[in-house]
C-alpha cells in the first residue's frame, strides 16, 4: 500500500492506482475538471500510475498548466474531428495549428476544403459526439526513426521532416482512437473532459 498525503490527511492506495483514480475520488470538491495531478513538486498525466508514498495535489483547467493541458487535449480532439470528416469525403485532410490569438488558435484547412459555417458545424458536431464517446487520450513514447516513418505512413510531410533532424532519440506521441500526432506538453487522460470550446 501507498501513502498520498492529500490535503492535510493522509490516505492509503493499493499499488497500480492511477492518478485518475485517486483524481476521481477528489473530484467532488472542485468545482473546475482535474486534469493532471502534482506528486512531489511535479506534474504527472492522470493516467500514470502512483509511483510510491508521496504528496498530491491536483491541477484543474481553472489553474494555468490546466488550461495548457487542455487547450492541447482540445487541439488533438479538433485534429481527430478534422480527419474523421476527411475519411468521410475519401481524402486525408488534416488541419494546421498556426499560431495563438489570445485564449485561442488561428488554424488553415487545404485550400480543397471549404471554410463555411456548415463546415464548421459539421466539425463541432463531430467534436462533441468524440467527447461523449470519452475516449482515451493516450501516449507512447518511441523512436524518432519509429516517429520519421510512422509521420511519413500517415501524410504529414512538414513532421516527417522535422524529426529527421531531430536530436533527441525519443518521441512522445499521443492518439485518440486511431488518429495519432506529435505534442509537447501535458494532455488530458480523456475526450470526455472537452466539452467547452466554440469554432469560428
Amino acid at each position: 500500500m501507498y501513502q498520498l498525503t492529500i490535503g492535510e490527511k493522509v490516505y492509503e492506495y493499493p499499488e497500480h492506482t492511477t492518478f485518475l483514480e485517486v483524481a476521481q475520488q477528489f473530484q467532488k470538491d472542485y468545482s473546475d475538471d482535474i486534469v493532471l495531478a502534482c506528486f512531489q513538486g511535479h506534474l504527472k498525466e492522470l493516467y500514470k500510475e502512483v509511483p510510491g508514498d508521496g504528496t498530491v495535489s491536483f491541477v484543474t483547467t481553472k489553474d494555468r498548466d490546466g488550461q495548457r493541458a487542455y487547450r492541447r487535449s482540445l487541439t488533438l480532439l479538433m485534429q481527430r474531428a478534422v480527419y474523421n470528416l476527411g475519411k468521410r469525403n475519401g481524402t486525408q485532410t488534416t488541419v494546421k495549428v498556426l499560431h495563438s490569438i489570445s485564449q485561442s488558435y488561428y488554424c488553415e484547412l487545404p485550400e480543397d476544403v471549404a471554410v463555411t459555417e456548415e463546415y464548421l458545424a459539421e466539425l463541432k458536431a463531430e467534436m462533441l459526439k468524440i467527447t461523449e464517446e470519452r475516449q482515451p487520450i493516450k501516449k507512447r513514447t518511441i523512436h524518432t526513426d519509429e516517429a520519421v516513418k510512422l509521420f511519413a505512413e500517415l501524410g504529414m510531410k512538414e513532421k516527417e521532416r522535422l524529426f529527421r533532424y531531430r536530436r533527441s532519440s525519443q518521441v512522445n506521441i499521443y492518439s485518440i482512437g486511431n488518429y495519432t500526432d506529435y505534442f509537447y506538453g501535458y494532455m488530458a487522460p480523456s475526450t470526455g473532459m472537452l466539452g467547452v470550446f466554440d469554432l469560428f
